[in-house]
């Protein structure tokens, strides 16, 4: 059986530079490689789930903000932040 790989589409790019973050910054802030972020952005690259809560976490966005099965729509500002106590 050969596994089928999904292909996720993302707003890394879109969130890192609304938040004035470079490659270099947001890899040192999750501990991988500026190229890994790259990949990521250009989707050639699909992270862990360990990496994908590191990018959600540091963002500070629902891991629906930023990845997705499906091609993304707009953005509302409900799904750009996180409020816990909601």
């Amino acid at each position: 059986m050969v596994d089928k790989q999904v292909a996720f589409h993302n707003r890394l790019k879109m969130l890192r530079v609304e938040r004035d973050l470079s490659r270099k910054q947001l890899a040192e802030l999750t501990d991988i490689h500026p190229q890994t972020i790259g990949y990521i952005e250009r989707q050639q690259f699909n992270p862990t789930i360990e990496l994908a809560l590191k990018l959600s976490a540091v963002l500070g966005v629902g891991l629906d903000a930023i990845f997705s099965a499906e091609p993304f729509g707009l953005l509302d500002d409900k799904a750009l932040r996180r409020d816990l106590n909601e």
